[in-house]
């Protein structure tokens, strides 16, 4: 299973170095934050779990896991020395999946995190109607491998992890290589060229082209003529 890109929300910069610490050893890759608004927006978009805090500055965690869960559908773990039943179950009910109160040991965080991860794995292996990720993460279209490169594999699943939203060719390229990556729109134009040359192989076209705009998943299960 390839290590996961994990955000941390957290006020205490020290906690989060900790945190960051302990996961890395992991060999995941984390980015914190003291403050939700120092992230910029399309950083959720690369995240494969996120840690909350629930007070933080300018914005409550609550709020934030409401925002993200209306987004992606990635665990979200609540780490707060908050213990009260009624926070726990208001944060489980934003749709968070974990509530880890404060002070809490590093192993045991590790130990769940490396449980959701799991889940999520298992949950992603049919992660759309006939599509697979199959066990080395390679993209498959009734279990026909497609072949994708690492970029044509984040674009399709960034697609599909939000499907009523259309992306645009920047938003793309700034996912796959970040917004200081000088990257012409072309090369979006051909990605996209690529995957949907590999999918009509087995007679399937996911992407959707919204004219001046940019792409979005096509839901294709919705598409087929009912019996």
């Amino acid at each position: 299973m390839d290590m996961a890109r994990i955000i941390a929300v957290d006020d205490d910069a020290d906690l989060l170095r900790l945190v960051r610490i302990a996961l890395e050893k992991d060999g995941h890759t984390v980015i914190g934050y003291t403050d939700p608004a120092e992230a910029d927006e399309e950083i959720w978009a690369k995240a494969d779990l996120v840690l909350l805090d629930i007070m933080l500055p300018h914005q409550s965690g609550f709020e934030l896991c409401r925002n993200i869960r209306s987004q992606l559908d990635c665990p979200i773990l609540f780490l707060s020395a908050r213990s009260e039943d009624e926070m726990m179950i208001e944060g489980l009910g934003l749709g968070a999946d974990d509530y880890l109160t404060k002070p809490f040991s590093l192993s045991v965080l590790r130990s769940r995190i490396q449980a959701h991860l799991q889940r999520e794995h298992r949950r992603l292996w049919d992660f759309a109607c006939d599509w697979q990720l199959d066990p080395y993460q390679q993209i498959c279209f009734k279990r026909h491998p497609l072949n994708l490169t690492r970029s044509e594999k984040e674009i399709l699943m960034a697609l599909h992890r939000q499907p009523s939203r259309i992306w645009t060719k920047e938003q793309l390229l700034a996912l796959i290589h970040g917004w200081d990556r000088c990257s012409e729109p072309a090369a979006m134009t051909e990605h996209i060229k690529n995957i949907r040359s590999k999918c009509r192989k087995w007679h399937s076209d996911p992407i959707e082209t919204v004219w001046g705009i940019g792409y979005r998943w096509k839901n294709e299960d919705a598409e087929k003529p009912k019996p």
